[in-house]
C-alpha cells in the first residue's frame, strides 16, 4: 500500500469505497480516475481503491502516483490473478459503507456518488443499489437496460430478480450495482476466481441473498468497448467453457427457488446460452464439441425462445443466420424510431 494512512484507520470513514481493478490500462486510467476524483459534493465521502493486478505497462506506477497525490486514493499491488481476484482484494481492504465496482477503462458520471448518497438518505439502508449505464464504442452510445421512471424499492432480491427476469431486462454486470459492504462480508460473497463471465455467476447469487434492493432511474456508468477486451477476443473457447459451466450451476440454483422465479430464471439462463451460441458462431468446428444441446430443453418461457430452441436444435448455423436477420431488423426499427422522435 502506497498511502501512509492505514486501512484500519479509515474503516467507517467513507460512504463509498470504489474498487478499480487495474491491468495494463495506462492509456485509459486517466479518464476513469478523472471521473472518480471529481465526484460532485463527495469530498471525504468516497475512497478509491486501485488494485494493480500485476500490470507490466506502467499502470502500477501510475496508480502509485495517484495515491501519492490524493489522500482518498489507495493503491494495492498483487500478482496477476484476474478481475475477480482484484475485486475480492478490494472488498477485503475497503472501509466504506457501500462498495461500487468500476473497471479501469470505463468511467462514471460525476454525479454518480451524489445521486446514490441522496437515495440512501431518502430510503435508508439497503443491501443493494441498482443503476443504469451506457455501452460506448467511441461512435455510438446504447443504453444497457430499460430503467424505471422513478426510484423503486424491493423487499428482497428475489422480488427484484423475478420482475427483471420476467420483463427480460435483467443485467448482471457488477458495475451496475452497489452493495453494502457488511452485507457482502456477512454472507461471504466474493467473486469466483479463475473464470470469465464472473458477473454472470456472482450477481444472481448476491441478489438472492439480499433483503432490501433499491433501483434508481439514473444512468450513471459508461462501459467502453475496446478491441482487445475479453468480449472482443477471437478465440472464445474459455469464454464458452466458463459461461456454460456457470449456467449449469445457476440452473441448479434456480431449481431451489419458488416456481415462478425458477421458471423465469431458467428462461434467462437459456437466453445467455443461446446468445453465446450466436456470438461465438458455435457451428464452427473448434466449438462444436462444447455445445451440449441438452441444456436447451425445458427452459423456454416465451414463444420466441421456444422458436429459438427449435431452430438451434435443428441447425446451429441456421439459428445464427436467423438471429442475425432479426437483430438487423430490430436495429433498423430502433434507428427509425429515434429519427421520428
Amino acid at each position: 500500500m502506497c498511502n501512509a494512512v492505514q486501512n484500519d484507520i479509515m474503516m467507517g470513514k467513507y460512504r463509498f469505497s470504489i474498487i478499480v481493478p487495474v491491468y495494463n490500462v495506462k492509456d485509459y486510467l486517466e479518464r476513469c480516475m478523472d471521473s472518480l476524483l471529481h465526484q460532485d459534493n463527495m469530498d471525504g465521502k468516497a475512497e478509491i481503491l486501485l488494485i494493480d493486478d500485476g500490470s507490466d505497462d506502467g499502470s502500477g506506477s501510475l496508480c502509485d502516483r495517484y495515491a501519492e497525490r490524493f489522500s482518498q486514493v489507495q493503491t494495492w499491488h498483487k500478482k496477476n490473478g484476474g478481475l475477480s481476484s482484484a475485486r475480492n482484494l478490494g472488498i477485503e481492504k475497503a472501509g466504506g459503507d457501500y462498495i461500487l465496482f468500476v473497471d479501469s477503462d470505463d468511467y462514471m458520471e460525476r454525479s454518480a456518488c451524489r445521486i446514490l448518497d441522496q437515495a440512501l438518505e431518502q430510503h435508508g439502508e439497503v443491501d443493494a443499489l441498482v443503476y443504469g449505464g451506457v455501452e460506448d464504442d467511441g461512435v455510438h452510445q446504447t443504453h444497457l437496460r430499460r430503467m424505471p421512471a422513478e426510484k423503486k424499492q424491493y423487499a428482497d432480491g428475489r422480488a427484484y430478480l423475478l420482475e427483471h427476469y420476467r420483463n427480460q431486462n435483467m443485467n448482471v454486470e457488477a458495475w451496475l450495482y452497489g452493495y453494502r459492504r457488511e452485507f457482502l462480508l456477512s454472507n461471504r460473497l466474493s467473486f469466483r476466481e479463475g473464470i470469465l463471465h464472473e458477473d454472470v455467476e456472482f450477481t444472481p447469487r448476491a441478489l438472492l441473498a439480499c433483503r432490501k434492493v433499491l433501483e434508481l432511474p439514473d444512468c450513471l456508468y459508461h462501459y467502453m468497448v475496446r478491441e482487445n477486451s475479453i468480449c472482443t477476443q477471437k478465440d472464445r473457447t474459455k469464454n464458452i467453457r466458463d459461461l456454460f459451466q456457470t449456467l449449469r450451476e445457476l440452473d441448479t440454483l434456480a431449481e431451489q427457488q419458488e416456481e415462478e422465479l425458477c421458471r423465469w430464471m431458467k428462461n434467462a439462463l437459456l437466453n445467455s446460452f443461446l446468445n453465446m451460441v450466436q456470438d461465438a458462431r458455435m457451428y464452427q468446428p473448434q466449438y462444436r464439441m462444447l455445445l451440449d444441446k441438452r441444456f436447451l430443453r425445458g427452459k423456454a418461457a416465451t414463444a420466441w425462445n421456444r422458436f429459438r430452441v427449435l431452430l438451434c436444435m435443428l441447425n446451429v448455423k441456421w439459428y445464427c443466420l436467423v438471429n442475425d436477420c432479426y437483430k438487423r431488423m430490430a436495429a433498423g426499427l430502433e434507428v427509425r424510431k429515434r429519427r421520428k422522435g
